[in-house]
Protein backbone atom coordinates (compact mmCIF):
# COMPACT_ATOMS: atom_id res chain seq x y z
CA UNK A 1 0.00 0.00 0.00
CA UNK A 2 1.70 3.97 -0.71
CA UNK A 3 1.75 5.97 1.52
CA UNK A 4 -0.05 8.17 0.54
CA UNK A 5 -3.17 6.09 -0.26
CA UNK A 6 -2.92 5.10 3.61
CA UNK A 7 -3.14 8.43 4.88
CA UNK A 8 -5.74 9.26 2.49
CA UNK A 9 -7.23 6.27 4.08
CA UNK A 10 -6.57 6.60 7.64
CA UNK A 11 -7.77 10.36 7.23
CA UNK A 12 -4.66 11.10 9.43
CA UNK A 13 -5.31 14.62 9.60
CA UNK A 14 -7.58 13.80 11.53
CA UNK A 15 -5.62 12.11 14.34
CA UNK A 16 -3.00 14.93 14.32
CA UNK A 17 -6.17 17.19 15.66
CA UNK A 18 -7.35 14.32 18.27
CA UNK A 19 -3.20 14.68 19.42
CA UNK A 20 -3.71 18.81 19.96
CA UNK A 21 -6.93 18.22 21.54
CA UNK A 22 -5.44 15.39 24.18
CA UNK A 23 -2.63 18.11 24.32
CA UNK A 24 -5.04 20.97 24.98
CA UNK A 25 -7.01 18.63 27.52
CA UNK A 26 -3.67 17.81 29.71
CA UNK A 27 -2.34 21.16 30.25
CA UNK A 28 -5.58 22.83 31.23
CA UNK A 29 -5.76 19.80 34.06
CA UNK A 30 -2.04 19.92 34.86
CA UNK A 31 -2.06 24.22 34.49
CA UNK A 32 1.24 23.49 32.19
CA UNK A 33 2.92 21.79 29.24
CA UNK A 34 2.87 17.95 30.20
CA UNK A 35 5.69 15.74 30.30
CA UNK A 36 7.16 14.59 26.80
CA UNK A 37 6.99 10.88 27.20
CA UNK A 38 3.30 11.14 28.90
CA UNK A 39 2.08 13.66 26.19
CA UNK A 40 3.36 11.49 23.36
CA UNK A 41 1.81 7.90 24.78
CA UNK A 42 -1.54 9.54 25.91
CA UNK A 43 -1.72 11.06 22.41
CA UNK A 44 -1.30 7.34 20.57
CA UNK A 45 -4.64 5.90 21.31
CA UNK A 46 -6.50 8.67 20.09
CA UNK A 47 -4.59 9.07 16.92
CA UNK A 48 -5.00 5.02 16.23
CA UNK A 49 -8.53 4.66 17.18
CA UNK A 50 -9.35 7.72 15.05
CA UNK A 51 -6.73 6.03 12.15
CA UNK A 52 -8.99 2.86 12.34
CA UNK A 53 -11.82 4.35 12.71
CA UNK A 54 -11.74 6.05 8.99
CA UNK A 55 -10.52 2.78 7.59
CA UNK A 56 -13.17 1.13 9.04
CA UNK A 57 -15.82 3.31 7.70
CA UNK A 58 -14.15 3.19 4.30
CA UNK A 59 -14.59 -0.16 4.35
CA UNK A 60 -18.47 -0.50 4.88
CA UNK A 61 -19.03 2.62 3.11
CA UNK A 62 -17.51 0.97 -0.20
CA UNK A 63 -21.09 0.61 -1.80
CA UNK A 64 -22.02 3.82 -1.46
CA UNK A 65 -18.95 5.91 -2.10
CA UNK A 66 -18.91 4.39 -5.27
CA UNK A 67 -22.35 5.63 -6.01
CA UNK A 68 -21.14 8.85 -4.87
CA UNK A 69 -18.27 8.98 -7.00
CA UNK A 70 -15.71 9.49 -4.33
CA UNK A 71 -12.59 8.52 -6.60
CA UNK A 72 -10.84 10.58 -2.80
CA UNK A 73 -11.25 7.35 -1.63
CA UNK A 74 -8.59 5.11 -1.96
CA UNK A 75 -11.01 1.91 -1.71
CA UNK A 76 -13.44 3.46 -5.15
CA UNK A 77 -10.15 4.43 -6.70
CA UNK A 78 -8.57 0.71 -6.69
CA UNK A 79 -5.31 1.84 -4.31
CA UNK A 80 -5.83 -0.03 -1.19
CA UNK A 81 -8.33 -3.34 -1.23
CA UNK A 82 -10.94 -3.34 0.95
CA UNK A 83 -9.25 -6.43 2.27
CA UNK A 84 -6.07 -4.75 3.20
CA UNK A 85 -8.07 -1.52 4.97
CA UNK A 86 -10.02 -4.07 6.77
CA UNK A 87 -6.88 -5.16 8.26
CA UNK A 88 -5.19 -2.08 8.61
CA UNK A 89 -8.34 -0.98 10.43
CA UNK A 90 -7.63 -4.28 12.92
CA UNK A 91 -4.21 -3.82 13.61
CA UNK A 92 -4.50 0.05 14.43
CA UNK A 93 -7.43 -1.04 17.13
CA UNK A 94 -5.74 -3.73 19.12
CA UNK A 95 -2.72 -0.86 18.80
CA UNK A 96 -4.73 1.74 20.25
CA UNK A 97 -6.46 -0.35 22.83
CA UNK A 98 -3.27 -1.78 23.83
CA UNK A 99 -0.85 1.36 24.35
CA UNK A 100 -4.17 3.01 26.12
CA UNK A 101 -3.52 0.66 29.07
CA UNK A 102 -0.15 1.96 29.70
CA UNK A 103 -2.04 4.94 30.88
CA UNK A 104 -4.84 4.54 33.00
CA UNK A 105 -8.13 2.88 33.56
CA UNK A 106 -10.15 5.34 32.31
CA UNK A 107 -8.00 5.85 29.52
CA UNK A 108 -8.04 2.33 28.45
CA UNK A 109 -12.24 1.98 28.96
CA UNK A 110 -12.22 5.61 26.98
CA UNK A 111 -10.17 4.31 24.59
CA UNK A 112 -12.26 0.50 24.35
CA UNK A 113 -15.35 2.08 24.07
CA UNK A 114 -14.42 4.45 21.05
CA UNK A 115 -13.47 1.36 19.56
CA UNK A 116 -16.49 -1.04 19.67
CA UNK A 117 -18.55 2.15 19.06
CA UNK A 118 -16.35 3.08 15.48
CA UNK A 119 -17.27 -0.30 14.37
CA UNK A 120 -20.83 -0.43 15.35
CA UNK A 121 -20.92 3.34 13.57
CA UNK A 122 -19.57 1.81 10.78
CA UNK A 123 -21.73 -1.48 10.32
CA UNK A 124 -24.91 0.67 11.38
CA UNK A 125 -25.62 3.52 13.72
CA UNK A 126 -24.50 5.90 10.72
CA UNK A 127 -28.09 4.83 9.09
CA UNK A 128 -29.70 6.24 11.81
CA UNK A 129 -31.22 9.65 11.78
CA UNK A 130 -28.93 11.71 14.73
CA UNK A 131 -27.29 8.49 16.09
CA UNK A 132 -24.11 8.45 13.89
CA UNK A 133 -24.04 12.26 14.10
CA UNK A 134 -23.91 12.51 17.80
CA UNK A 135 -21.27 9.78 17.91
CA UNK A 136 -18.94 11.83 15.31
CA UNK A 137 -19.31 14.62 17.30
CA UNK A 138 -18.41 13.05 20.66
CA UNK A 139 -15.24 11.78 18.94
CA UNK A 140 -14.01 15.41 18.16
CA UNK A 141 -15.29 16.54 22.05
CA UNK A 142 -14.67 13.55 24.27
CA UNK A 143 -10.40 14.07 23.73
CA UNK A 144 -10.17 17.06 25.47
CA UNK A 145 -11.95 14.83 28.48
CA UNK A 146 -9.63 11.85 27.23
CA UNK A 147 -6.56 14.13 28.01
CA UNK A 148 -7.53 15.76 31.20
CA UNK A 149 -8.16 12.42 32.53
CA UNK A 150 -4.74 11.11 31.43
CA UNK A 151 -3.02 13.33 34.33
CA UNK A 152 -6.07 14.26 36.49
CA UNK A 153 -8.77 12.22 38.46
CA UNK A 154 -11.42 14.63 36.49
CA UNK A 155 -11.63 16.51 33.89
CA UNK A 156 -12.06 20.42 34.72
CA UNK A 157 -14.87 22.67 34.01
CA UNK A 158 -12.73 24.63 31.04
CA UNK A 159 -11.99 21.45 29.78
CA UNK A 160 -15.65 20.56 29.62
CA UNK A 161 -16.53 23.90 27.79
CA UNK A 162 -14.25 23.03 25.31
CA UNK A 163 -15.26 19.34 24.93
CA UNK A 164 -18.77 21.16 24.56
CA UNK A 165 -17.80 23.56 21.75
CA UNK A 166 -16.19 20.64 19.90
CA UNK A 167 -19.06 18.88 19.98
CA UNK A 168 -21.60 21.79 18.95
CA UNK A 169 -19.46 22.57 15.97
CA UNK A 170 -19.05 18.67 15.07
CA UNK A 171 -22.46 17.97 15.51
CA UNK A 172 -22.98 20.65 12.98
CA UNK A 173 -20.32 19.50 10.39
CA UNK A 174 -21.52 16.03 10.36
CA UNK A 175 -25.01 17.11 9.91
CA UNK A 176 -23.73 18.63 7.06
CA UNK A 177 -21.91 15.83 5.91
CA UNK A 178 -25.01 13.70 5.47
CA UNK A 179 -26.78 15.96 3.51
CA UNK A 180 -24.15 16.07 1.10
CA UNK A 181 -24.17 11.81 1.10
CA UNK A 182 -27.67 11.57 0.82
CA UNK A 183 -28.10 9.53 -2.47
CA UNK A 184 -25.21 7.15 -1.90
CA UNK A 185 -26.68 6.88 1.61
CA UNK A 186 -30.32 6.02 0.65
CA UNK A 187 -29.20 3.64 -2.14
CA UNK A 188 -25.53 2.06 -1.44
CA UNK A 189 -26.44 1.47 2.90
CA UNK A 190 -30.30 1.94 2.90
CA UNK A 191 -30.12 4.31 5.64
CA UNK A 192 -32.29 6.57 6.80
CA UNK A 193 -30.56 9.73 7.98
CA UNK A 194 -31.20 13.11 8.62
CA UNK A 195 -31.69 15.34 5.68
CA UNK A 196 -33.81 11.80 4.54
CA UNK A 197 -36.02 12.56 7.31
CA UNK A 198 -36.36 16.31 7.94
CA UNK A 199 -35.15 17.67 4.20
CA UNK A 200 -31.73 18.49 2.86
CA UNK A 201 -32.56 22.23 3.22
CA UNK A 202 -33.86 21.76 6.95
CA UNK A 203 -30.36 19.93 7.82
CA UNK A 204 -28.56 22.75 6.55
CA UNK A 205 -30.85 25.51 9.04
CA UNK A 206 -30.34 23.25 11.67
CA UNK A 207 -26.27 23.03 11.27
CA UNK A 208 -26.15 26.72 10.38
CA UNK A 209 -27.78 26.85 14.20
CA UNK A 210 -25.57 24.75 15.67
CA UNK A 211 -22.27 26.42 13.81
CA UNK A 212 -23.98 29.86 15.81
CA UNK A 213 -23.82 28.31 19.00
CA UNK A 214 -20.21 26.97 18.99
CA UNK A 215 -19.34 31.00 17.38
CA UNK A 216 -21.32 31.91 20.68
CA UNK A 217 -19.86 29.40 23.10
CA UNK A 218 -16.28 30.24 21.84
CA UNK A 219 -16.85 33.71 23.60
CA UNK A 220 -16.84 32.12 26.93
CA UNK A 221 -13.38 31.50 27.40
CA UNK A 222 -11.79 34.87 26.59
CA UNK A 223 -14.08 36.59 29.13
CA UNK A 224 -14.01 34.21 32.13
CA UNK A 225 -11.53 31.24 31.80
CA UNK A 226 -7.81 31.59 32.57
CA UNK A 227 -5.85 31.19 30.78
CA UNK A 228 -7.46 32.67 27.76
CA UNK A 229 -9.57 35.35 29.49
CA UNK A 230 -8.59 38.43 27.87
CA UNK A 231 -5.42 37.11 25.65
CA UNK A 232 -5.26 38.15 22.31
CA UNK A 233 -3.34 34.64 21.39
CA UNK A 234 -6.54 32.94 21.74
CA UNK A 235 -8.88 36.14 20.25
CA UNK A 236 -7.30 36.15 17.05
CA UNK A 237 -7.38 32.53 16.26
CA UNK A 238 -10.89 32.15 18.04
CA UNK A 239 -12.25 35.09 15.51
CA UNK A 240 -10.48 33.65 12.22
CA UNK A 241 -12.46 30.59 13.10
CA UNK A 242 -15.79 32.04 14.08
CA UNK A 243 -15.05 34.00 11.19
CA UNK A 244 -14.77 31.01 8.41
CA UNK A 245 -17.72 28.88 10.92
CA UNK A 246 -20.11 32.06 10.26
CA UNK A 247 -19.31 31.80 6.37
CA UNK A 248 -20.44 28.53 6.26
CA UNK A 249 -23.51 29.21 8.62
CA UNK A 250 -25.04 31.84 6.82
CA UNK A 251 -24.29 30.48 3.19
CA UNK A 252 -25.78 27.04 4.01
CA UNK A 253 -28.45 28.64 4.35
CA UNK A 254 -29.05 29.84 0.99
CA UNK A 255 -26.97 27.25 -1.03
CA UNK A 256 -27.58 23.65 -1.37
CA UNK A 257 -25.13 22.13 -3.61
CA UNK A 258 -22.77 19.10 -3.26
CA UNK A 259 -19.79 21.42 -3.96
CA UNK A 260 -20.77 24.22 -1.69
CA UNK A 261 -21.24 21.74 1.02
CA UNK A 262 -17.56 19.49 0.28
CA UNK A 263 -15.69 23.13 0.33
CA UNK A 264 -17.95 24.28 3.76
CA UNK A 265 -16.56 20.44 5.37
CA UNK A 266 -13.00 21.48 4.37
CA UNK A 267 -13.87 24.85 5.35
CA UNK A 268 -14.69 24.01 8.81
CA UNK A 269 -12.04 21.33 9.37
CA UNK A 270 -9.62 24.56 8.76
CA UNK A 271 -11.60 26.34 11.61
CA UNK A 272 -11.57 23.40 13.65
CA UNK A 273 -7.65 23.35 13.16
CA UNK A 274 -7.34 27.18 13.70
CA UNK A 275 -8.93 27.32 16.82
CA UNK A 276 -7.03 24.05 18.43
CA UNK A 277 -3.64 25.97 17.75
CA UNK A 278 -5.00 28.83 19.56
CA UNK A 279 -6.04 26.95 22.77
CA UNK A 280 -2.34 25.32 22.26
CA UNK A 281 -0.68 28.82 21.44
CA UNK A 282 -2.34 30.33 24.71
CA UNK A 283 -1.41 27.98 27.17
CA UNK A 284 2.16 27.53 26.27
CA UNK A 285 3.16 31.11 25.66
Amino acid sequence: MRIDACWKLVRLEHSFMLAVAVAVGEAIALHAIPQYNLLLLSILPPMLVSAASFAINDYFDLKSDRINKRMDRPLVSGEITPRNALLLSLLLFVLGIAISTLINFNCFLITLAFAIFAYLYSFKFKDIAVVGNVYIALTMAVPFVYGALAVSIEAPSPVLLLSSIAFVSGLAREIMGTARDVRGDRKGRGSKTLPMLIGVRNSLMLSSLLYIIGIALSVIPYLYIKPYAGNILYAIPALLADLMLAYIAVFSLKETSAGFMKSSRNISLAAMCVALLGFLIALMV
